[in-house]
């Protein structure tokens, strides 16, 4: 009877122990399943080894056929369910020993009553303090085997100069484990510490990593668990929660990067590698919507057409060559001063679009010949008018070089059109061309009165108007990312200046539909959004690279320079804007006032003498409505 008995019982907790490896262990866990069970009983033997001093009675060895089955298969079972095998060694933390903890308590006790109730039939007479020694044993055991392994893996890592990035994840927990299996089998250099969501509970873990709490406790736990890098999951990488975890850094004055995994499709692939990390840029914290444009009358204005670019290898002027070049033209002529911008962008579009007939030409506006042979042997039908000098400072300096290039090379491609009967040309303009403080600005709006002023004729003028673009040559934001990577100071001007941003991307697009549906004499203007704080956006930049402002790095006020106002506008008192069918494009209508011409043979001689003074008195003149007397 006491013998079928123990039979029973360990045949019906083996048969349970089965079922729960073959359907709930996966085959690359079995490993840590087959350690478990022998680290069981190993520690099982040892209490009862110790418990009767180093020697086996022979009375109490008859227990061991029952005893030892019984233990193992039943510790088994309450680690799984505590989630015990789930953890990576390597990333073990006082989470997952506190587990262990439990799961011994449990189990132990979960004996106790078992050995209590069975010892009238096969367990009577068996030792209760040995699953008091075998309690403290298996803990130490189970623990130990994790906690050296993070030891040894951090020797390792030690040996070899690497740092482990101390990472918290905020994502669902799909998401969440996804990006863990993936860091598990491939990136051992991030400790991952915890996972931030809102619709999962404290307390519980996935694979090992435990869930710490809600998105607005983010700062706080970064500030406890001392975390270098914050990975951002959807839904936790739009701009309002990038915006949210970024004010709660600098609130708790924690140093985090902030990394993100752009989309969902990136993470239920599978494979996500080191390249689907991005940090995140000042452009993710913009939040301006991807623009909802069609297409359609874009690809109409230039498939199969013949297209110059001047200009075409700056920031503008190169991504409006790419864009271009998905709409199918004949050519597309390069025409650009640099010889290494041009040989760039050449080179990159003709590796994109081999089967496109792409003419690149060193040329310069300024001169007629360049401008008229890149038309003529081109046989030229829409230009892209990109070329000018777009620095506010060195223009201060420089105020002849902005009136040769800005004003006599815009008259010159202008005419060269008309010449040649292009069909549309479209000037690249500036909201610095409104109200203008600067001479860049004021010349950049003598180039968009050349194009008003010119007499009906087969060739149509469209001006497009908008602001400050991220990561254009001799914008703010490569200047602030050198200042930073050099260790500060960053300069500011003003805390008061503030500037509309786009990205170049989304300004050539809007450029490309604005340019297109313009008629003759149009100035379009690009809606840019809100305006932006350049000192918090200086603030901002810094906390991305994981430092603090002020502290790691500081930012410095140097005061307005020549030419520079604290805001930018769009729109001139007179002129009056109307919507058009597409999402943040607008037209501007001037009121019908007299005009003087722009008088190019003074502009030219006052140039060719270098006369400074006498230019600026020009730009009073043709600009009433200038705002010089508010510029620094």
């Amino acid at each position: 009877m006491t013998s079928r008995k123990r039979f029973s019982l360990v045949v019906w907790l083996n048969s349970q122990l089965e079922v729960v490896v073959q359907k709930l262990f996966p085959a690359k866990t079995f490993f840590v399943f087959l350690t478990s069970a022998f680290t069981i009983a190993l520690s099982f033997l040892l209490a009862f080894y110790l418990r009767f001093e180093f020697q086996f009675p022979v009375n109490e060895i008859a227990y061991l056929d029952t005893a030892l089955p019984l233990v193992v298969v039943v510790k088994l079972l309450v680690f799984y369910f505590f989630g015990v095998y789930s953890g990576m060694w390597r990333y073990v933390s006082i989470y997952d020993l506190t587990q262990i903890l439990l799961a011994n308590i449990v189990s132990s006790l979960l004996l106790f009553v078992i050995i209590i109730f069975s010892r009238e039939h096969y367990l009577q007479g068996f030792s209760r303090s040995v699953l008091i020694l075998d309690f403290m044993i298996c803990f130490f055991a189970v623990s130990g085997k994790r906690v050296l392994s993070r030891i040894i893996r951090e020797a390792a890592a030690k040996g070899m100069k690497r740092e482990f990035i101390r990472t918290l994840i905020l994502g669902s927990s799909g998401s969440a484990n996804n990006i863990i299996q993936t860091f598990s089998t491939g990136w051992g250099n991030r400790d991952i510490i915890g996972i931030i969501d809102n619709d999962m509970n404290p307390g519980i873990s996935i694979r090992g990593v435990p869930v710490l709490g809600e998105i607005e406790e983010t700062g706080r736990f970064a500030k406890k668990y001392n975390i270098s890098e914050i990975l951002l999951l959807p839904p936790y990488s739009s701009p309002s929660f990038i915006r949210e975890i970024m004010d709660q850094l600098e609130k708790e004055d924690s140093n985090c990067v902030l990394r993100m995994v752009p989309t969902y499709a990136d993470i239920a692939s599978g494979k996500i590698n080191v390249s689907h990390l991005k940090n995140v840029e000042i452009e993710d914290l913009l939040g301006r919507k991807p623009v909802n444009l069609d297409r359609t009358d874009v690809a109409k204005f230039i498939n199969g057409k013949r297209i110059m670019v001047t200009g075409a290898g700056g920031s503008i002027g190169s991504e409006l060559c790419r864009q271009i070049t998905a709409y199918k033209p004949e050519c597309l002529v390069l025409f650009e001063l640099s010889e290494f911008n041009l040989y760039d962008i050449s080179r990159k579009l003709r590796n994109a679009h081999p089967e496109l007939k792409i003419v690149s030409i060193i040329g310069d506006v300024r001169s007629k010949d360049n401008v008229s042979k890149a038309m003529s042997e081109n046989k030229v039908e829409i230009v892209y008018h990109a070329a000018a000098y777009k620095h506010v400072p060195l223009m201060e300096e420089n105020p002849t070089m902005a009136f040769e290039t800005n004003v006599l090379g815009s008259s010159i491609v202008i005419e060269t059109c008309e010449k040649y009967n292009v069909k549309r040309l479209v000037l690249i303009s500036t909201d610095k061309a409104i109200c203008p403080t600067s001479v860049m600005g004021s010349t950049k709006r003598l180039a968009e009165r050349l194009c008003l002023e010119r007499q009906k004729n087969s060739t149509e003028f469209t001006v497009v108007r908008f602001g400050n673009v991220l990561d254009s040559s001799g914008s703010v934001i490569p200047l602030f990312k050198q200042q930073i990577k050099e260790g500060g100071p960053v300069t500011v001007t003003s805390k008061n200046v503030v500037r509309y941003f786009m990205s170049i991307p989304e300004a050539v697009d809007l450029v490309l539909q604005a340019g297109t549906i313009g008629n003759d004499r149009d100035i379009m203007v690009l809606e840019m959004g809100e305006p932006v704080k350049i000192y918090d956006m200086a603030r901002k930049l810094i906390e991305l690279s994981g430092l603090v402002p002020d502290k790691d790095i500081e930012i410095k006020i140097t005061g307005l320079r020549p030419g520079e106002k604290e805001y930018e506008e769009l729109l001139t008192d007179e002129e009056k804007v109307q919507r058009t069918p597409f999402d943040r494009i607008y037209v501007a209508r001037k009121q019908e006032l007299p005009l003087q011409p722009v008088d190019l043979d003074l502009i030219r001689k006052l140039v060719g003498d270098n006369n400074v003074p006498a230019l600026k008195e020009l730009l009073a003149k043709y600009i009433p409505e200038n705002k010089f007397n508010e510029a620094a």
